[in-house]
């Protein structure tokens, strides 16, 4: 009976909104965190900019909402009201978070323009649900379900508009760094899964008229991706740097490039030998660990352009500059296990190498064991 007692004193508490406030908490708090998340400036960054200063709205926004649903409580049974309110505050949330994630990839995407239009839509279907709602009977009845297929179509369009911005995004990124850059992106493939499953759950809620219960968990649920989306823009401020300055490059000037790239070229005999004593000297510091750097910008220290560095390496070394400078890190990886005991777990990074299992595979093909093997064969014949 005591723990009987205890379950529906729970669930009283819970239906007294206490759940919904602190949800309001956590909102406002992030909504001031954000607000110390200074972007840095300039035209490379001015679609971040704006993508926090609309998060931040948007957090306020669903704060104070939190705030009334709290005060006001929550039904055991999903009514219609609840469900439109559900259904038109998801699309809105929808919209914000597809046009961050989309914004990490792909800032030029995401236009003041394409937020206006996106917002005007959503802003209109919800005129049409409510006022479905205020008819009653049949009418409202088919309003709701026209607002849901709405809401599918538009998670489905934005589904297709992630995936097609992530693809491009990361073939820009693999072309100009030379190397693969799914590890440097996971953040923010995670971070749309993220966005996508909150947008389902709100979506199951409406469809199966769910109540508090499952109200409560959907509440969980995207208040645990407040605070994870929350966390990704922090580390895309502080690390994604490298991944901003070729993806927010227009499209005009990414084109100038390739063209540039695969013109024909021609490069002299004094020119050439430049060429060779500067790639010496860059292996020589060790700065094809650096993993920052696009292959124009490496092609530039040393002295020469992209067209030109890629001739060289196809035509005098007979091979590509990214597994010339694959086969240069697994060499250094071997060094510093053997020389400097360097850890097996974050020897990749040393390296200048972001993704640990691709590392280990590359280094497994060249040398015929794992990092930890190597390291344990070193230790045994010393």
């Amino acid at each position: 009976m005591l723990y009987l007692h205890h379950i529906l004193l729970c669930r009283q508490i819970m239906g007294n909104g206490v759940l919904d406030i602190f949800a309001a908490a956590v909102a406002l708090t992030l909504a001031i965190v954000l607000t110390c998340v200074k972007m840095p400036s300039g035209e490379l960054w001015q679609a971040m900019r704006r993508m926090n200063r609309l998060l931040i709205t948007c957090y306020v926004a669903m704060g104070i909402s939190n705030i009334v649903t709290g005060l006001l409580g929550v039904s055991s049974s999903a009514d219609p009201v609840m469900c439109v309110s559900m259904l038109v505050v998801s699309m809105y949330q929808a919209l914000l978070f597809t046009a961050t994630c989309v914004t990490f990839v792909s800032p030029r995407t995401i236009s003041a323009g394409w937020l206006t239009k996106n917002g005007i839509a959503i802003t209109l279907v919800g005129i049409a649900t409510v006022y479905a709602l205020c008819l009653g009977g049949s009418v409202m009845e088919f309003g709701l379900w026209a607002g849901i297929v709405a809401y599918i179509a538009e998670i489905l369009y934005y589904c297709h508009l992630f995936k097609t911005c992530y693809s491009e995004s990361l073939y820009k990124l693999e072309s100009s760094y030379d190397e693969d850059m799914k590890d440097s992106l996971r953040l923010v493939k995670n971070c749309f899964v993220g966005a996508l499953t909150v947008g389902l759950s709100a979506l199951l809620y409406v469809v199966f008229r769910l109540g508090d219960v499952w109200y409560n968990a959907f509440t969980c649920i995207y208040t645990l991706y407040y605070i994870y989306l929350v966390i990704c823009i922090i580390n895309y401020r502080i690390c994604a740097g490298y991944i901003v300055k070729v993806v927010a490059v227009k499209e005009n000037e990414a084109e100038v490039e390739y063209e540039v790239e695969t013109s024909d070229t021609i490069i002299d005999s004094d020119e050439e030998l430049r060429l060779a004593d500067a790639i010496n000297k860059w292996v020589d510091e060790k700065l094809f660990v650096r993993n920052d750097q696009t292959v124009e910008e490496i092609a530039a220290e040393l002295g020469t352009t992209h067209a030109m560095l890629k001739w060289y390496f196809t035509n005098r070394m007979h091979t590509t500059f990214r597994t010339w400078r694959l086969d240069l890190r697994v060499e250094e990886a071997k060094r510093l296990l053997r020389d400097e005991d360097a850890s097996t777990s974050s020897v990749h990074t040393l390296v200048g190498v972001a993704d640990k299992s691709n590392f280990h595979k590359l280094f497994r093909k060249q040398v015929g064991m794992t990092p930890k093997e190597y390291k344990e064969q070193i230790s045994a014949q010393t």
